[in-house]
């Protein structure tokens, strides 16, 4: 059972470029698992996506394994976080390769996360002559089993990143996972090069803590306080924009309160798709996708729960058919509602109509 939830907060997708890429070179077909796991393809632009936490998981799972039928010798996590670009966060890129020391560029990790995925969290910490890049990943239901695929996607990024940083040369001594060694792993340890210890405390790349001031070749001063005044900007706007969505307007409602509200009360909109919703809302459409992305919700979201209220509701009246209703919220045709209710509640309307109705 899915039925749509607001603690099914959605986070930016703007990496899905990345994931395409990824899975062209695994020889996948990724558009074919978007569209299996309920993602729509007609909007993913990067700056605009986002995803079901629970939804990018069963992705990155269907990926790892449909590689691994492929049978080229690759591991989805590493060939994701290889491939990871920089495309729509240039400034971070150019804070991070205009560094003076990796001190200095492992500030991006305090940027990155709110960015990219508000539930990723770095760590950079000293210990003795180490130092340890580590990530871990903080929502309720985040286990060492559930996060390993992103854990090593994002520690073959750092990987890639830090040696380009220091011109070709291996930064990380030695690295530990919170999970238990597996099949899987001998790919990782391949592509590492380092000692890998598994079933650790925490999940962390780990090398010489002198190498933190050791001064970097393409340290440019100017460039680099020009992209960190803007990436600091850009993560303080979106945090007020998040806070002024999230407070009520001066009717006392929040931002998805108004979308809903507007969506109850003229139904026609449940169709017609977000730049008559926007149009409605008085605002432009990429604004409005923004606005919800900031605030960890989707349009698509937001019109399942409406959908799926309504649907409940206006089944329990038995004058109003099921095409009907299919018709009013928006849907092509019956069988596409039965889907999608179906998914929502493990029941199919007709079966709900009955269950629902007063005993005789």
């Amino acid at each position: 059972m899915t039925s749509p939830s607001p603690a099914e907060t959605p986070i930016p997708f703007v990496t899905v470029t990345n994931w395409v890429r990824a899975a062209n070179l695994c020889g996948i077909d990724i558009g074919r698992i978007f569209q299996e796991e309920g993602i729509d393809t007609s909007n993913l632009h990067p700056e605009t996506a986002v995803i079901l936490r629970v939804t990018m998981q069963r992705v990155m799972q269907r990926c790892v394994e449909e590689t691994h039928a492929v049978d080229r010798g690759q591991y989805f996590p590493i060939v994701l976080g290889e491939t990871f670009a920089f495309e729509y966060m240039s400034d971070v890129e150019t804070f991070i390769t205009t560094s003076p020391t990796l001190r200095e560029a492992a500030r991006s990790l305090e940027w990155i996360p709110p960015l990219l995925n508000p539930y990723m969290q770095f760590t950079l910490a000293e210990h003795g002559d180490e130092a340890r890049m580590a990530v871990s990943f903080n929502h309720p239901e985040a286990t060492a089993a559930n996060t390993r695929h992103f854990t090593e996607g994002v520690f073959a990024s750092l990987h890639k990143f830090t040696r380009m940083l220091l011109g070709g040369q291996q930064l990380f001594g030695r690295i530990t996972f919170q999970h238990p060694r597996d099949q899987d792993s001998v790919a990782c340890e391949a592509f590492f090069q380092s000692p890998v210890a598994y079933s650790e405390p925490v999940s962390a790349m780990w090398f010489d803590r002198a190498l933190l001031d050791l001064p970097l070749r393409g340290g440019f001063p100017l460039l680099h306080e020009q992209a960190a005044q803007r990436v600091v900007q850009k993560v303080a706007e979106r945090a007020e924009q998040q806070q002024h969505d999230a407070a009520p307007d001066t009717s006392g409602h929040t931002l998805v309160d108004q979308i809903e509200r507007a969506l109850a009360h003229k139904p026609r909109l449940l169709g017609l798709g977000l730049e008559a919703l926007a149009e409605e809302l008085n605002v432009h459409a990429r604004t409005l996708q923004r606005r919800l992305r900031d605030l960890g919700e989707s349009h698509s979201g937001i019109l399942g729960r409406v959908r799926y209220r309504l649907s409940r509701e206006w089944l329990q009246d038995p004058t109003q058919s099921i095409e009907d209703i299919s018709d009013r919220l928006g849907f092509s045709d019956r069988r596409s509602f039965t889907q999608a209710f179906t998914r929502w509640s493990g029941t199919t309307p007709s079966q709900y109509r009955r269950d629902s109705a007063p005993a005789p």
